[in-house]
């Protein structure tokens, strides 16, 4: 459904639905200077706030590009119907008691949606939206009275994080204020979407606990990536759905939100863990000082805060090279005799408040070619120093990284020891104002992410992000092993050779596979047989597999006392294995289908070596994600050991991955995938193959 957001953010005409309870909200709408007309729809008064009231929405002069409606529930849902009827394009419906309470109001939601039509619908339960660009408020708070020409968009599905954006002292410039409360109608993604294509939206930041449509969001993130304009992410009440819903190890092996970590990382989306590296983050994207690499210089009127930053850089990636040649000379003549040339430099309280000085150093420095400068410096309180001495300092280091390649930046290690003024100062000079120690070395370590992601993403053809086809599965039924590996192999996943035989005949069917041979049980009801005693391993002649039917008839029935041992699958052992790895295919439904790999066998959980890829799982990305594992290291051939085929491992990967989603596998678990010195095999799998719901895109 094509939403008309133009009517949404940018409104020629606003109409109020509602009582005295919107006198706030009125007053916000005039004081922030809103140039169309506005009108109140409400039968008792005449006026409110200054603005002419009228009995009922059919009396409005015209039809309201936007309404706000802040009335009972039953009450808002005959004025949705009624302002679609009239002509009104969208609605911010600020009235609560649907969905968020339960069955009931979910029911009545579901009303809201039919009575909105084509209509754009922020909420219902939405504290509204305010454009500080375009000025316009449809929001039932105060959030400040500025204009400002480019800044960021807040997008957030609750209001708190909206008031903590404008409350907090940051000098963050905002464009855009958006509540979307129960996405209805209109989604967060649908929203973030809109405003990347307004020139003055820098960056944009989502807060969410659910997205309406992932699919929206996959074409918001290829739009920003084009655009060089970020989406900053975080993410509250991250789900444990996927996890609940496996039986596999994948089950164990994935926390809350690692489907949608892995899904913001597929997308070069910025993840974020707390409100201040949220705000941080925006504000260094905003600023335009995003290292392109990871080489810092730190400077400092004080030894201890440069030690200390240098230790949280190198900490968080960062290298601190040292000025060499020519430069160490000239850093000699101009550094106070006390200072050392170094990085971090502390050009000492001998060159304080001495501009001039302080730019030749700064300048030496920079020659030997940072991708990054880092001045560090807390300032007093009002009243307790002349704060104008602390200005040759930022303006040393402005002058001297005027026309270089690097980003620039003052920071304030103490969050509330940069006054605004200060800030104001620090940003007009062209540097990036931070606040926050660890605040601003996460920032500094999304932005270089940032952009070696989008290069990434670029090269490989941001159009895979947008088209990423699954179907959403319906419960389906385990398959048994047997039936598994032959599926897998139909889609060109390599299995060993096996033949399902009934126990009584195994000795004879493993003589003519070839010994040595593995022995399993076969009953689709067997996910994990290890611990149930249901198979057997390096079986070496017939007398060896009659013994392990008998023992694996006794520990079964002790262990696993409901599945009778009816059939075995007999299967040639692999040779020349070099490492062991769990893959596995799994639904999340917020995210989609999402592949774990790990390192695999019966200790894979013990090891916890693993990570997760959104689809798509392009060749490219599961090289990625399998560079991210200790596991890496032992398929490249750990200590001297044999190397491991790690194309025929991605072959694997690749054929799971696709296999997956286009046969609609609601859980595939391989352990292991035995990688050897050639080849890979894939000896174990759970299959969980779901009826096809519907696709996705």
């Amino acid at each position: 459904m094509t939403q008309p957001l133009d009517a949404l953010f940018r409104p020629k005409s606003v109409a109020f639905i509602g009582g005295s309870n919107l006198n706030p909200a009125l007053k916000y709408h005039s004081d922030l200077g809103f140039s169309g007309d506005t009108w109140v729809v409400n039968p008792k008064y005449e006026s409110l706030q200054g603005f002419p009231c009228f009995p009922w929405i059919e009396a409005l002069p015209q039809a309201p590009d936007l309404a706000f409606i802040a009335i009972r529930r039953e009450a808002a849902l005959e004025a949705v119907g009624s302002l679609r009827i009239k002509g009104c394009r969208a609605i911010v419906c600020n009235a609560a008691g649907f969905a968020e309470t339960g069955a009931d109001g979910g029911n009545l939601q579901a009303e809201l949606v039919a009575a909105a039509g084509d209509m754009a619908m922020l909420g219902p339960n939405a504290v509204g939206l305010v454009n500080f660009v375009d000025p316009m408020a449809a929001m039932m708070d105060q959030f400040g009275v500025h204009s400002v020409e480019k800044g960021v968009a807040v997008v957030s599905q609750g209001g708190g994080l909206l008031c903590d954006a404008v409350f907090s002292d940051r000098g963050l410039p905002i464009t855009h204020l958006v509540g979307g409360g129960n996405q209805a109608v209109t989604g967060m993604e649908a929203c973030v979407d809109y405003l990347l294509d307004d020139p003055r939206v820098t960056a944009v930041g989502l807060s969410f606990e659910s997205l309406r449509d992932v699919s929206v969001l996959r074409k918001a993130a290829a739009k920003a990536l084009k655009l060089r304009k970020p989406i900053v992410a975080i993410k509250f009440g991250k789900t444990t759905a996927g996890a609940q819903a496996a039986a596999s190890h994948t089950a164990s092996m994935t926390g809350a939100g690692a489907a949608w970590e892995a899904l913001f990382d597929r997308l070069g989306i910025i993840s974020t863990n707390s409100e201040s590296e949220f705000f941080e983050t925006l504000k260094l994207f905003h600023s335009g000082q995003v290292p392109k690499g990871r080489r810092v210089l730190v400077t400092a009127v004080s030894g201890l805060l440069g030690v200390m930053l240098a230790d949280h850089l190198s900490a968080a990636g960062f290298e601190l090279p040292q000025p060499t040649g020519d430069r160490v000379a000239r850093l000699r003549e101009v550094l106070p005799l006390m200072a050392t040339p170094g990085n971090p430099q502390d050009v000492t309280m001998g060159a304080w408040n001495d501009k001039d000085r302080q730019t030749a150093i700064y300048s030496a420095l920079l020659d030997e070619g940072y991708d990054a400068a880092l001045m560090v410096q807390n300032y007093p309180r009002e009243g307790m120093w002349d704060i104008s001495e602390y200005a040759a300092q930022v303006e040393a280091l402005g002058a001297a990284c005027r026309g270089r390649d690097v980003a620039a930046m003052q920071l304030a290690p103490m969050i509330d020891c940069f006054p605004a003024h200060a800030r104001d100062h620090t940003q007009s000079l062209g540097l990036a104002a931070m606040q926050g120690l660890e605040e601003c070395m996460r920032a500094m370590s999304h932005g270089v992410w940032w952009r070696e992601r989008r290069e990434e993403l670029i090269a490989a053809g941001l159009e895979q992000l947008t088209v990423a086809p699954s179907i959403v599965p319906e419960a389906g039924t385990y398959q048994d092993e047997a039936s598994a590996k032959s599926l897998l192999a139909g889609a060109g996943v390599r299995v060993p050779k096996s033949r399902v035989s009934n126990p009584e005949k195994a000795h004879e069917v493993a003589a003519e596979i070839g010994f040595p041979v593995v022995l399993k049980a076969l009953d689709s009801r067997l996910l994990h047989k290890t611990e149930v005693g249901a198979v057997r391993i390096g079986l070496s002649s017939a007398k060896d597999v009659r013994d392990a039917v008998e023992k694996m008839r006794s520990d079964m029935g002790r262990l696993a006392p409901n599945i009778p041992l009816n059939l075995v699958l007999v299967e040639a052992m692999a040779a020349n294995t070099v490492a062991e790895v769990l893959a596995s295919v799994t639904y999340d439904p917020s995210v989609g289908p999402v592949m774990m790999i790990a390192g695999g066998g019966v200790e894979a959980e013990l090891w916890n070596d693993s990570t997760l890829v959104a689809a798509p799982f392009r060749r490219e990305e599961l090289s990625r994600a399998l560079d991210r594992l200790k596991l890496a290291e032992r398929v490249k051939g750990w200590r001297g050991r044999p190397a491991g085929d790690r194309e025929a491992l991605l072959d694997t990967l690749e054929a799971l991955g696709l296999f997956a989603i286009t046969e609609g596998a609601e859980e595939i678990e391989i352990n292991p995938i035995l990688v050897g010195r050639e080849g890979a095999l894939a000896v174990d799998a759970v299959l969980k193959l779901a009826h096809r719901k519907k696709c996705v895109a």
